[in-house]
């Protein structure tokens, strides 16, 4: 948990008086209030919603109830419950501190007095959570908050809550730390926190996790069948360990038993394990994926292929991307962007939003052509698989691109030595490209933010190839994609939400939006802020778009304060009065022409999507209505002459709007099982076409061909 935002006050829950947003996770947004006495307090609003049943609800609060009983120490106490506009809310004592999952990224492994009394103080609130009848059952580094008077574990009882209240799909818990019996759909009891409590133990000693994968299938397929990787935690903690993560949970150890061999207590010796195989969910079999096939052979790096000169030295070595290519061989003429037919040149991520379900919003990124460096690959850039001809308007192309450890939150398209590639941006942190024709990653993760990456965008610098990913760790990256190394754009008090590059003048820049209330802007062959940030929002800017009107190269940011506003960027100054049709929070924004005029499209809160008109500032026709849940990404693009937009939704689908009609294009696009929380659109070998990023850890890529 971070520490509170300072700002306005964000309203209230119930008697509790909001005053800063703390985050979100898989279940819900985290704001840090005040309660009726003057205390800071903790307060999640749960993006799930009850259904009308009086039984439903009652087992919901009757298991919050149960977790109100857990005694405190070590835990942060469950103070009060409620419902809020059909939305339940949490209410627990406020922690100071970082999680644990950041601090070992950040700061290494935990050793010696440190890792035993990390040990200690999560058995112990451990047991004291099943003592009050209650199992965790998604306990993981990201629930552990180091804070001033010890660890302390937070959200028990929330899963096991909303399992009693509602139906979702998947199981409950977290890849690499939900015990077997999760994923297999049995019942995950009191030894399921014990099993997550050692993989948690082998992270915090270790750094890395103990059953590892390069996709969710490789690392769910090593939770049911293989032995973990222990190597690097010390005994005698690797012997209770070895005991825990047993696959057979009648074999594990319970929380009681650890907290007395963590102290003495009770003497341990390591039984022969052969674990059972289980059965996956379905009977299914769950296999490795092949190994991920590198298009480029790791050269070295040409030279001048590193961010120009006058950049900041403090450049962060990652993991290579794509190894260096062979020097330049293309010609100036590449450098021009490739983008789909009447889209005006603004380049641009719209991005998204959380409120009290996570976050998202739309990576509506023009495609943009890198420069070809190696000649031979552009004449023949695949030899593998090409698209198929002729894919119907919506149908699915290749497989989806699986690989993230968590929810994709942001998807771009471009090119890259020819090859048609998608970037992604994750919860797991890290971005990652893909090869569309051959649906395979390219190359290692671009790895270097310490939380989760909300929003990715491709371009290039001086004709380098770059990628830029904003972060809740309140910074954005730019990263040299010949050599993978990045630079940090720092100066933000917020978690940056969205980014989007453009010109000001002869100025390459990239813009930021912020949970700080600003959006910023940002030379990006100095890495530095240009000129003074934009201010205006009442509340954290959730997207922003980059592009011209008459001209006049303009931003246009969204937030949760329910606004739409344009920026001259030139001056810094807004472009007339906030639009406000919206009536709820808009967290996704895209940059286009209609009729030859230069227009916004926004979807938020409301289920709407609309179009504005960015000369007049005024609502362009009729809003787009048909999605069922909340909107949390647009795109816009051109379709044989005809403007569209591409949004989608928490409703998990993925739709396509006639923008001079106001009508749907064919059938809804399905396919996610969990809310598409960003999309983009772009080419493919001359095709149009949509991508999709989803809470369900993939991205899909669809056909946009008109229909014959």
């Amino acid at each position: 948990m971070s520490r509170p935002r300072p700002g306005k006050d964000l309203g209230r829950i119930a008697a509790y008086r909001l005053t800063g947003f703390l985050g979100e996770g898989g279940q819900g947004v985290v704001y840090v209030g005040l309660s009726p006495s003057g205390d800071q307090v903790a307060i999640k609003v749960l993006h799930a919603r009850l259904s009308e049943d009086p039984e439903a609800r009652r087992r919901f609060f009757r298991q919050v109830d149960l977790a109100r009983r857990v005694a405190p120490f070590c835990t942060a106490r469950v103070l009060d419950m409620g419902m809020q506009d059909d939305r339940p809310y949490i209410v627990s004592e406020y922690v100071r501190g970082e999680s644990l999952e950041r601090a070992v990224r950040h700061d290494g492994p935990r050793t010696g007095g440190g890792l035993e009394r990390l040990a200690v103080a999560t058995a112990t609130a451990l047991a004291a959570i099943h003592r009050a009848g209650v199992v965790h059952r998604d306990l993981k580094p990201g629930n552990v908050i180091l804070g001033p008077e010890g660890p302390v574990v937070i959200d028990f009882g929330i899963s096991r809550a909303l399992d009693h209240a509602v139906t979702q799909s998947g199981a409950f818990g977290t890849p690499g730390y939900m015990a077997p019996e999760q994923l297999s759909g049995e019942q995950a009891g009191p030894s399921a926190d014990v099993f997550s409590w050692a993989a948690t133990m082998v992270f915090a000693a270790t750094g890395r996790r103990a059953f590892a994968g390069e996709s969710v299938a490789a690392v769910l397929h090593a939770l049911l069948y293989d032995p973990p990787d222990l190597s690097g935690v010390p005994e005698p903690l690797r012997s209770l360990v070895t005991v825990c993560l047993d696959k057979n949970p009648a074999r594990r150890l319970t929380a009681d038993d650890l907290v007395r061999a963590l102290t003495g207590g009770a003497t341990l010796t390591t039984p022969d394990l052969t674990p059972p195989r289980p059965t996956p969910p379905g009977g299914l079999t769950l296999a490795r994926p092949a190994p991920t096939r590198d298009l480029t052979p790791p050269l070295p790096a040409p030279p001048g292929a590193t961010l120009p000169e006058g950049a900041p030295s403090d450049l962060t070595p990652a993991r290579r991307v794509l190894p260096g290519t062979t020097p330049p061989g293309g010609t100036p003429s590449d450098l021009t962007p490739s983008r789909p037919p009447g889209l005006t040149p603004a380049r641009r991520v719209p991005r998204r939003a959380v409120l009290a379900v996570g976050v998202a919003a739309a990576a509506a990124a023009v495609a943009v052509t890198m420069w070809p460096r190696d000649p031979d690959r552009v004449r023949n850039p695949d030899p593998v698989r090409t698209t198929e001809p002729g894919l119907p308007f919506g149908a699915e192309i290749g497989k989806p691109l699986a690989g993230h450890t968590n929810d994709v939150r942001s998807v771009a398209l471009g090119t890259l030595n020819g090859i048609p590639v998608t970037l992604t941006g994750s919860d797991d942190e890290t971005a990652r490209l893909w090869n569309l024709r051959t649906s395979q990653q390219l190359g290692q993760p671009l790895t270097g933010h310490t939380k989760w990456v909300r929003s990715v965008t491709l371009d290039q610098l001086d004709g380098v190839p770059i990628a830029i990913t904003a972060s809740d760790d309140d910074t954005a990256r730019v990263w040299d994609l010949a050599t993978g190394r990045s630079r940090i754009l720092a100066g933000h008090t917020g978690d940056v939400k969205s980014v989007a590059t453009g010109r000001i003048g002869g100025r390459h820049v990239a813009v930021t939006a912020s949970a700080d209330g600003t959006a910023r802007v940002w030379d990006l062959r100095t890495g530095t802020q240009y000129g003074a940030p934009l201010t205006g929002h009442e509340g954290a800017v959730w997207a922003v778009a980059v592009g011209q009107v008459g001209g006049v190269p303009v931003a246009v940011t969204t937030g949760d304060d329910q606004t739409v506003r344009v920026w001259d960027l030139a001056t810094r100054k807004p472009l007339g009065a906030p639009m406000t049709e919206h009536t709820g929070w808009v967290r996704s924004v895209a940059m286009g022409t209609l009729g030859g005029a230069p227009v916004a499209i926004t979807g938020g809160e409301d289920m709407t999507v609309r179009v504005w008109d960015l000369t007049t500032r005024k609502p362009f026709g009729t809003p787009l209505a048909g999605h069922t849940g909340w909107v949390w990404s647009v795109a816009i693009s051109n379709l044989g002459g005809v403007p569209v937009a591409v949004t989608g939704s928490e409703d998990r689908t993925v739709r396509v709007w006639d923008l001079n009609t106001r009508k749907p294009l064919g059938t809804p696009f399905t396919g996610h099982t969990d809310c598409v929380w960003s999309v983009a659109t772009g080419l493919l070998d001359g095709r149009p076409i949509a991508v999709s990023g989803s809470r369900d850890q993939t991205a899909r890529t669809w056909s946009l061909a008109p229909s014959r």
